[in-house]
């Protein structure tokens, strides 16, 4: 008998500790990048004779359960001369970058990229994912493509009127692979407001979404897996790979896609486009600095 409750308390000692185990690598998807804005600050070492990039957004920003473009790009041998912020926080919209300005806005960064507005499509395109998402539940109006486009150009507005930075807009990637899909054709009107802000505001519009869409053209893919299940595709990436250690192309591999891994997040392949839009934006400005 003894055997027995001691086999029963060793097999709840295993459980208890595999749970906490489990709980403690799924909650790493919050965790900030290493090279945040308030990190930044704090530490305050702003490396000699490198300019300042800071990049901002959500989830395709953050970069831990999306490829992080920012570390990418700051590998990069043409970006040797540039320093990167990574001011992207998982499941923003563009109303959430707004209200954090201020750390960016104390960095003074040389030139600032923007990724953001795939969370604020989200609400009509996914909005089973968007349920998940505590920030949009806190939010003042409900997203639309009208508050979008509303907070996008108070960001660019601010950032103009509170730097010197030079201003990249990446435009947002696809969601899913089918680019006829609803949800595709949803995101084509929100770069479309991307494209207006770039213009009106006199700064850059980086075609991110349109290297996208030729790469899946060049590969015969237009009409791959949709948006569908989206969110038990998303929650089984996060345990695949916090808990498990996958890496986000073996993700995006076993669920049939070539470009993202959840239907939402990028794998090295779009990360990769990400971080090139920026090498390109960086050194479109080194030549007319040198003009």
């Amino acid at each position: 008998m003894d055997l027995i409750y001691g086999g029963i308390v060793v097999l709840l000692l295993l459980a208890a500790v595999s749970s906490l185990l489990y709980f403690q690598r799924k909650s790493r998807i919050n965790q900030l990048p290493s090279n945040n804005p308030q990190a930044f600050l704090e530490k305050g070492h702003r490396q000699e004779g490198k300019k300042l990039v800071a990049v901002i957004g959500g989830d395709a920003v953050h970069g831990n359960i999306s490829y992080n473009f920012v570390d990418d790009a700051a590998r990069r041998r043409s970006c040797v001369d540039y320093q990167f912020i990574n001011a992207g926080v998982n499941g923003s919209t563009a109303y959430d970058v707004l209200q954090r300005l201020n750390n960016v806005i104390s960095c003074q960064p040389d030139f600032i990229v923007i990724l953001v507005g795939l969370n604020d499509a989200a609400a009509k395109i996914a909005p089973e994912f968007a349920r998940m998402n505590i920030k949009l539940a806190e939010q003042l109006e409900k997203p639309s493509l009208l508050v979008y486009e509303k907070n996008l150009a108070l960001i660019v507005a601010r950032l103009k009127a509170e730097t010197h930075a030079k201003i990249g807009l990446l435009s947002l990637p696809v969601v899913g692979e089918n680019l006829f899909s609803k949800a595709n054709k949803e995101i084509d009107q929100y770069n479309e407001v991307i494209k207006k802000i770039a213009e009106v505001s006199n700064v850059s519009y980086l075609p991110f979404n349109e290297k996208l869409k030729a790469y899946l053209k060049g590969k015969g893919h237009t009409r791959g897996r949709s948006l569908k299940n989206s969110t038990k595709l998303y929650e089984k990436a996060v345990i695949e790979r916090f808990v498990y250690g996958y890496s986000l192309d073996r993700i995006s591999a076993r669920n049939g896609y070539l470009l993202l891994t959840d239907g939402m997040h990028l794998n090295s392949t779009a990360g990769m486009m990400a971080a090139h839009q920026i090498e390109l934006f960086l050194k479109k400005n080194e030549l007319k600095a040198i003009q």
